[in-house]
């Protein structure tokens, strides 16, 4: 196997070293902390300098704190780039400024070595697993030159286009964590301040995400209907006011959704500001012997509320469940108010089953009514959200066909094949050019 070298083997360099010995590789360590090499023993060879470690490597994994210690690692005295073979790839994990990567890139090209940044996600755990997620940026050769070291530490490896994407995608991805985790702090603040057992919070949260999509929900997803979008965008304010104002009666510090609330309309794709909510005028006192009534126009704008609530709700569940962005373009009627309001806003919401579970009994019901122009939707929707990989697509049908027979499934073979070849060829085109015929690295200079 070629040799991989590692420098920095801390939290993640140490585990992604341990991956990559698992999978075969011949690995070099280097770490300014002469406890974090020697815990490898006799496992990889211990090198007492970055040069050292990268002498004959075809691949180096960079895994330090932060952009001082990368440039020293390959730029300094006993730098790595100078050791490289012509062609090696240099892959940066650590979390780095771009503008870092491009000064890299610059200096690694007078030695003939190319950069990649490789942006993980995951945690200690995943990388010694080999069970990291890993965002690439790069030129296809090069990225296609070490895909198969970052396989061997990754469960999936996603080339997200040119040089510093892959750790733009990383500081985006950081962006989004570290925003969640502090809003879920803040929630957790309020729970605990309102005598509300955080660890039952947690549990209707997390089962709550696998209906709605979590926090991701959102994402892309801008349907056509602006109107729609503004009524479920006041909607989700007024229930954030109410919170902002739980907050303020158990006396819990909210400051993060006090900043989010005024424009909490961007959320839903809003581009002008929602109007301030007033206070309810105060409710008059009901004729003796009568019973309390609602105006009209207090029903009828409730009732639209919760009309708009629930569109979005559908639109957004149907949006998750064909990983398509989805709007109406003013279509309306019965039949769409069955599909979207009913169909996926009340039924495909509902507790109990997921939408990978929700989905495989579509599918089975879809075989059973030989519905294979439906179905060719279905699979690439399992495929495109990771719900199913190509193999168990091809093993759904071997299921069905023993259930529902022959004649209804002698096309689903075929179909199947189709998509789930449509699916690997578009994975892998997207980390390649047209015409990419690169070869192996680890050309020794001359």
């Amino acid at each position: 196997m070629p040799q991989v070298a590692v420098v920095g083997v801390g939290m993640i360099g140490s585990g992604v070293a341990r991956a990559l010995i698992k999978a075969g590789y011949e690995v070099a360590v280097h770490d300014v902390r002469p406890e974090a090499t020697a815990a490898f023993g006799t496992a990889a060879t211990v090198a007492p300098t970055p040069a050292s470690a990268a002498a004959g490597a075809e691949a180096l994994i960079v895994a330090v704190f932060d952009d001082a210690q990368a440039r020293a690692a390959l730029t300094g005295p006993d730098g790595a780039f100078a050791a490289l073979p012509t062609g090696a790839v240099v892959l940066v994990l650590s979390t780095v400024a771009v503008p870092t990567l491009a000064e890299l890139a610059e200096d690694a090209a007078k030695y003939g070595v190319h950069v990649v940044d490789c942006g993980v996600t995951g945690g200690p755990m995943a990388a010694l697993d080999g069970r990291l997620v890993s965002m690439v940026g790069g030129t296809a050769e090069a990225v296609e030159r070490v895909r198969p070291v970052v396989a061997a530490f990754s469960s999936k490896v996603v080339h997200m286009g040119g040089p510093g994407t892959g750790m733009q995608a990383k500081l985006i991805r950081n962006h989004m964590q570290y925003g969640i985790w502090a809003v879920a702090a803040e929630a957790a603040g309020v729970a605990e301040a309102a005598g509300i057992d955080v660890s039952l919070l947690k549990e209707i949260v997390t089962a709550g995400d696998e209906l709605t999509g979590g926090p991701t929900a959102l994402m892309g997803v801008r349907p056509a209907d602006p109107e729609l979008m503004r009524g479920a965008a006041a909607m989700a304010r007024k229930d954030l006011r109410a919170s902002i104002a739980l907050a303020d009666e158990v006396g819990a510090d909210v400051p993060i959704a006090r900043l989010a609330e005024p424009g909490y309309h961007r959320v839903f794709g809003v581009a002008d500001a929602l109007p301030e909510p007033t206070e309810p005028a105060p409710e008059p006192e009901p004729a003796p012997e009568s019973e309390p009534t609602t105006g009209a126009a207090g029903r009828h704008d409730e009732a639209a509320d919760e009309a708009a609530e629930l569109r979005a709700r559908g639109l957004a569940m149907m949006s998750a469940v064909y990983s398509l962005p989805m709007s109406l373009d003013g279509a309306s009627g019965p039949y769409v108010d069955l599909t979207v309001d009913h169909l996926f806003g009340k039924i495909w919401t509902r507790p109990g089953l997921d939408i990978r579970q929700r989905r495989l009994l579509t599918i089975g019901v879809l075989a059973a009514l030989g519905k294979d122009e439906l179905m060719e939707l279905q699979f690439s929707s399992a495929l495109e959200r990771g719900e199913l990989t190509g193999d168990q697509l091809r093993e759904v049908v071997v299921h069905l066909a023993h259930y529902v027979g022959w004649p209804l499934t002698a096309g689903l073979g075929g179909l199947a094949e189709k998509v789930a070849r449509k699916h690997e060829q578009a994975a892998s085109e997207a980390a390649r050019t047209p015409g990419d015929t690169s070869g192996a690295p680890g050309t020794a200079k001359s």
